[in-house]
């Protein structure tokens, strides 16, 4: 028995699409592979991150269930989908970019580190839903297509989390609220993603004591740090410093960009896009570092209909969007995007990096001491893929 308890994540997209039927009389390189998700990424997070507080998003499982709905739309309605995913050739060159994240997913668990990616579809029995859609769901990203009476709005909701719940290990709890399905829901689709490793370097919990956090507003707030100094891959300029933290499989691994002194923390997060963050990993170097990380937990529910119309995906949400290649049957559109995510950091871990070792400062371990907020992310080592965004305001706080 390991005596360690291991870091888990778990984010579902409870990416949950109630697709809506109204009856007519009612109304391949590794940057390469990575920079479509990476861009839809860094814009949703510049979007979502307006609200206040702790954030936590992943963008590959809400790419990943956008995608899957975009199977289905035409037209213009398929195109601006596809623009909002980054992906400005034909739909085939959507799904097979997508799918193949969504099943690298699936395959990606190692000694270490483990992730589970799963699709599902929730369909009304007896509709008519078309046997490609279905067929290519199942194919390109393994999504299971089961059949519910969704008149039956509480057993099929309860079906619906506990499927996600399953998914997650009891971390994503409720996705779907008591208000879905309504009484013309006929499809919803769900990503679930979750996520759990050990760092590669453990800290030592004895190390592990109350040190103050600096809030934005200047306030301070106990929180447990836990210190280390060891080697790890490190950069720094005038405005930030940036710390990778790899996961034990070597396959993953964590950034955390640190804003110094009084830079303004807003600034520095309108800063972040994807070829900024490959030109930090890049400058990233391997040296002794003291570092000192609060222990936090952190969580996240969004509505994300919002921030995709700011996007430019406006017709998927109305009576005039073209979902006929999921049914003939029209209207037929998305009503809801719902998002819950959920993140927790202790001693024991996260993820993995392979990296480049240069030693520096002359033997005097630079300090890096996040008691401030900061911004961070997991990617996936292998094509740079941003898994996991967010940032911690306040480590003293959490919600899930």
């Amino acid at each position: 028995m390991q005596r360690w308890r291991e870091f888990a994540i778990s984010w579902i997209t409870a990416v949950f699409f109630a697709l809506q039927s109204i009856s007519a009389p009612q109304s391949p390189a590794r940057v390469d592979l990575a920079a479509p998700c990476n861009a839809f990424a860094c814009d949703l997070y510049s979007r979502l991150s307006k609200q206040p507080g702790n954030l936590i998003i992943s963008p590959v499982s809400i790419a990943v269930a956008l995608a899957m709905t975009c199977e289905g739309a035409r037209g213009e309605t398929a195109r601006e989908m596809a623009s909002v995913l980054n992906i400005s050739e034909d739909a085939e060159s959507l799904h097979a970019y997508y799918g193949a994240l969504a099943k690298g997913l699936s395959a990606s668990s190692t000694s270490g580190s483990e992730i589970i990616s799963a699709n599902a579809l929730f369909a009304q029995s007896g509709y008519p839903f078309l046997k490609p859609f279905q067929e290519r769901l199942r194919d390109t990203y393994n999504a299971t297509f089961n059949e519910v009476d969704m008149a039956q709005a509480a057993a099929t909701r309860k079906r619906i989390n506990d499927w996600v719940s399953e998914m997650t290990h009891n971390k994503i709890l409720d996705i779907i609220p008591p208000s879905i399905p309504g009484r013309d829901t006929r499809l919803i689709l769900v990503n679930a993603v979750w996520f759990k490793a050990a760092w590669a370097m453990p800290f030592d919990k004895a190390s592990t004591t109350n040190f103050p956090f600096r809030l934005n507003s200047g306030e301070t707030v106990p929180v447990p740090m836990m210190a280390k100094i060891d080697n790890f891959r490190y950069a720094k300029d005038k405005l930030m410093q940036v710390l990778e933290l790899p996961y034990s499989s070597n396959q993953f691994s964590m950034m955390i960009f640190l804003p110094k002194g009084n830079t303004n923390f807003a600034l520095v997060e309108r800063s972040l896009n994807p070829v900024r963050i490959e030109q930090w990993r890049r400058k990233c170097e391997k040296q002794e570092v003291s570092i000192g990380i609060p222990r936090f937990k952190a969580g996240s529910q969004f509505d994300l209909i919002p921030a995709l119309k700011e996007r430019g995906m406006n017709l998927a949400f109305t009576e005039a969007a073209d979902f006929s290649g999921i049914t003939p049957k029209k209207p037929f559109f998305i009503l809801n995007v719902l998002h819950k995510a959920c993140i927790d950091v202790d001693e024991a871990g996260t993820e993995a990096a392979a990296s480049t070792a240069v030693a520096m400062d002359l033997g005097i371990p630079e300090l890096f001491l996040a008691d401030h907020p900061f911004l961070f992310l997991i990617s996936d080592n292998r094509t740079g893929t941003i898994l996991f965004i967010g940032r911690v305001t306040d480590p003293s706080t959490s919600s899930n």
